[in-house]
């Protein structure tokens, strides 16, 4: 009886801490189509951004370190992309992506806020449903190849020393 009441208590003060309404969120797919003949286009970009409650220039620059390509937000915020992807191979790297930035690693819930520490220059993962906050993975530069003229310049930098 007294546990009753103290479970009737809690529901009714903190109604997200019981997880008794717990709804999975949907994300709408991506959706990825060719532009031309050498570039894709990520039409709800901005959607699916909004969904995730992240901001897009995060996503744009984890997509971009990823792929290894250089894009830009067109004026209908659309992303584009440089290359040709599969909407799969993007869909993958957007759960990827909630994976590693959007989703708690406690309670698997994607209630959760980056935020940016000024000093340390860290992300900081903060749950809004357990409370725990934990540092997230800085995103780095992917493969990037090397030009002739940097190969060039490279071989004289070392030839000098």
């Amino acid at each position: 009886m007294k546990m009753q009441r103290i479970y009737d208590k809690l529901r009714e003060n903190n109604p997200q801490l019981l997880g008794n309404d717990k709804k999975k969120k949907k994300l709408p797919p991506p959706q990825v189509g060719r532009v031309g003949t050498t570039r894709t286009a990520w039409t709800n970009y901005k959607d699916i951004c909004a969904g995730l409650k992240r901001d897009p220039d995060h996503v744009f620059s984890y997509f971009l370190s990823e792929l290894g390509t250089t894009g830009v937000i067109d004026g209908s915020d659309r992303l584009i992309l440089k290359g040709k992807y599969l909407p799969k191979y993007i869909e993958t790297l957007l759960l990827k992506y909630v994976d590693e930035f959007v989703k708690c690693k406690n309670c698997s819930t994607v209630e959760t806020e980056l935020r940016r520490d000024s000093e340390t220059r860290l992300f900081f993962m903060d749950c809004s449903m357990c409370g725990s906050s934990r540092s997230v993975t800085l995103i780095k530069a992917g493969f990037h190849a090397t030009g002739k003229g940097e190969r060039r310049k490279a071989r004289d930098a070392a030839g000098d020393l």
